[in-house]
C-alpha cells in the first residue's frame, strides 16, 4: 500500500510541476535524488561523475517536464534520462582515457605491467572495464531490481537487446574475475 500512495505522490508532484510550480519539482529531486545518485555511481563508477550526471539529468528533466504525457511513467522517464546522462560521462570519459592510453604507449611502449590480482577480484573496477551500455544495464537490473522490461523501456532499445547486454556483460565480468583477460 505504501508504495501506491508513494507513487501517487510522484504523479500529483509531477502534475503540479507540469503547471510551472517549481517547489513541487523540488520536491520531486529531493525525493528521487538519492535513489538517483546510487544508479548513477554504479553506472558511472564514481560519485563526483555521478553527482554531475544526477544534476545534468535533473536541469533536461526541468525543460522537458512538460512533455511528460503520462505521471504514471516518471519514474522510468527519469531513469531514462539519468541513463543517458551517465552514457554521455562514460563515454567522454573514454575517450579522455583511450587518447591518455594512447599517448603513454607511444611515449613508453616497454613499460608493460601485469594487471595485480588483488584488482581481479574487484567488482567495482570490473564494473568500470565494460561498456557504458552493459554498465547501465547491470546497474539497474542489478542495483536497481529492475525487470528487463522495465530496462527496456528506460533505454530504449528492444527486450532482446537487454537481454544481450546483460548476457555479454556477464560474460566479460566472468572473464576479468577468472583472470582470462588478455590485457
Amino acid at each position: 500500500m505504501k508504495r501506491g500512495l508513494e507513487n501517487a505522490l510522484d504523479e500529483y508532484l509531477v502534475l503540479l510541476a507540469q503547471a510551472g510550480q517549481i517547489e513541487a519539482f523540488g520536491r520531486l529531486a529531493a525525493r528521487w535524488t538519492p535513489k538517483l545518485l546510487t544508479f548513477a555511481a554504479r553506472s558511472t563508477g564514481t560519485t563526483e561523475a555521478a553527482k554531475d550526471a544526477v544534476q545534468e539529468a535533473w536541469t533536461a528533466a526541468l525543460r522537458g517536464i512538460a512533455r511528460l504525457d503520462d505521471p504514471a511513467r516518471f519514474p522510468a522517464w527519469i531513469y531514462a534520462i539519468t541513463a543517458r546522462k551517465c552514457a554521455d560521462t562514460l563515454r567522454t570519459k573514454y575517450r579522455g582515457q583511450a587518447l591518455a592510453n594512447e599517448l603513454e604507449r607511444i611515449a613508453a611502449p616497454e613499460a608493460t605491467v601485469a594487471p595485480d590480482f588483488d584488482a581481479r577480484l574487484d567488482l567495482a573496477a570490473a564494473l568500470k572495464r565494460l561498456p557504458p551500455e552493459q554498465r547501465i544495464a547491470v546497474a539497474l537490473l542489478y542495483g536497481e531490481d529492475m525487470s528487463v522490461a522495465e530496462i527496456s523501456a528506460i533505454t530504449g532499445v528492444p527486450i532482446g537487446t537487454v537481454k544481450s547486454r546483460l548476457s555479454a556483460a556477464r560474460q566479460a565480468l566472468r572473464t576479468f574475475m577468472e583472470g582470462d583477460d588478455n590485457e
